[in-house]
């Protein structure tokens, strides 16, 4: 019944699958309740159910989708299950996010995680060596592909290429694809995706380029790589690319623009008796962030982009590793 209407007359017209996944769920509440234990909802049930290849049958909605929801609604009950299914992993992932379930490795018991797991690599592997495929991409690669550069914006992308125009680092950016990584969270969430052996598989090397202000560390995983642009000494910009203008850029700025500038002026607070002081700081208009980039594209020149340098070398150091 759904609805208080007949919505499935009986049991034959299931599959097998929906038949044992109400087989599995309805016999769960049956042994509890033979318990004699107290059952007013699903979350009085409680104990272990231990479940041998539990995909076996099911439709691939029912193992991403179905599955993973009719087990959170037994959030008491410890479930110890074996599955070959990676879109099982990928449904309980969404489900109950990476860190409400433990993925083991069978037989040696290392613990993993959603992406890693072993079907999901083999199936992988296993298109990547057919030989139409293998001779496919790698004409594509020796042909066209270029590593990427993935960086936190449009705007870094067009200083750079700016930067580039004007230092002479054309040469660099041509052996190279920059993509907008639409923010520092975004990349994130594509070094995460390549944080495991699918890193090995990538066809190019791929650069996820930080601003100074984000709090990362370089790190490289095969040929994924993560690196941060250093701020500079002289500029009184602390956060984003921006930082890279030095002093008497900033200066000009806001001799021609103040408009595109914020300035803190230095102060100091007192609490709970402990005086404190402010210095003095500088950042750059987020409603302004646009209308800077367009003038110093347009009237920026080598010094004002010379500390640019130091992201053209890390581009290049990791594109010659």
């Amino acid at each position: 019944m759904k609805n208080e209407k007949m919505w499935i007359p009986n049991l034959f017209q299931l599959s097998t699958g929906e038949v044992q996944l109400i087989n599995l769920f309805l016999s769960i509440i049956r042994d509890y309740d033979l318990s004699e234990g107290e059952l007013n909802s699903l979350s009085d049930i409680r104990g272990i159910v231990i479940v041998d290849e539990i995909d076996a049958h099911l439709h691939v909605s029912h193992q991403k989708e179905i599955l993973p929801k009719l087990i959170k609604l037994f959030p008491n009950v410890q479930f110890i299950i074996t599955s070959h299914s990676p879109l099982l992993l990928i449904g309980m992932e969404n489900e109950f996010g990476a860190d409400g379930f433990e993925i083991l490795n069978m037989p040696n018991g290392e613990k993993v995680v959603a992406s890693d797991f072993s079907e999901f690599i083999n199936a992988y592997e296993s298109f990547k060596e057919t030989a139409r495929h293998r001779e496919e991409i790698a004409k594509e690669i020796n042909q066209h592909s270029k590593p990427i550069v993935f960086v936190e914006g449009d705007y870094d992308i067009r200083y750079l290429i700016k930067a580039a125009e004007v230092l002479n680092k054309n040469d660099i950016l041509d052996k190279v694809q920059l993509k907008d990584g639409v923010g520092f969270g975004n990349l994130d969430k594509i070094w995460k995706s390549y944080n495991n052996s699918i890193s090995a598989v990538v066809p190019n090397k791929i650069l996820l380029l930080y601003d100074c202000d984000t709090n990362k560390q370089n790190a490289q995983k095969n040929l994924v790589f993560k690196r941060v642009i250093p701020s500079h000494a002289d500029s009184p910009i602390s956060i984003g690319i921006e930082s890279l203008f030095a002093q008497n850029t900033i200066l000009k700025i806001e001799a021609e623009n103040p408009q595109y500038i914020d300035v803190v002026e230095e102060s100091s607070k007192r609490i709970r008796g402990v005086e404190t002081n402010i210095p003095a700081s500088k950042s750059v208009n987020k409603d302004e962030k646009g209308n800077m980039c367009n003038w110093l594209c347009e009237h920026g020149n080598a010094e004002d982009f010379s500390n640019f340098v130091i992201a053209f070398d890390i581009i290049e150091q990791v594109i010659n590793e």
